[in-house]
C-alpha cells in the first residue's frame, strides 16, 4: 500500500516537472513554453487542494473523499498533460527543467514537499477498502498522464 502511494506521488512529481509554470498566469515568461501554463496551473491547484483536504482529514471517508476528487481532476487533466509531453519531448530526457521552467518547478516541488506530509496524516487510513479503492482510482489517473 505504502509502496502504491509513493508511486502515486513519483508519478504526480514527474508530470509535473513535465508541465511547470510560473503563478499568477503571465506565461509569456515561459517562451516557447507559455501554451502549458494553464494547464500547469490547474495541476497545481489541484495538488494544492488535494493536499489541504488530507491535512484536514480526520476519517477513511475525508482521506477517500481527497484522493476521490484529486483523481477526477487529474483524470480530466490527463490529455493536456499527455499531450504537453509529446509536444515537448525534451522533458523526458533533462534531469533539470528548462530555465524558463524554473519557477513551476519550484512551485511544484514545493506542493510536493508538503504533500508527504499531507500523506502521513492520511497513513492510519490506508488499509480502508474505500481508501485502497479511491487509490487505486488515483493510480490509474496519474498513469493516464503518462
Amino acid at each position: 500500500m505504502r509502496k502504491t502511494m509513493i508511486l502515486g506521488l513519483a508519478l504526480c512529481l514527474v508530470a509535473g516537472i513535465v508541465a511547470c509554470k510560473k503563478g499568477g498566469g503571465d506565461y509569456a515568461a515561459l517562451g516557447k513554453y507559455a501554451e502549458i501554463g494553464p494547464t500547469v496551473d490547474k495541476f497545481i491547484a489541484a495538488n494544492e487542494d488535494f493536499v489541504a483536504a488530507l491535512e484536514k482529514s480526520g476519517s477513511a471517508d475525508d482521506v477517500a473523499a481527497a484522493l476521490n476528487a484529486v483523481a477526477d481532476k487529474m483524470t480530466e487533466l490527463a490529455p493536456k498533460m499527455k499531450a504537453i509531453a509529446e509536444k515537448f519531448p525534451e522533458f523526458k530526457t533533462q534531469g533539470e527543467p528548462p530555465a524558463e521552467l524554473k519557477p513551476l518547478n519550484d512551485r511544484i516541488m514545493a506542493v510536493m514537499g508538503k504533500m508527504m506530509g499531507a500523506m502521513s496524516k492520511a497513513a492510519p487510513y490506508m488499509s480502508d477498502p474505500r481508501v485502497q479503492a479511491a487509490q487505486e482510482k488515483y493510480g490509474q489517473a496519474m498513469a493516464g498522464m503518462q
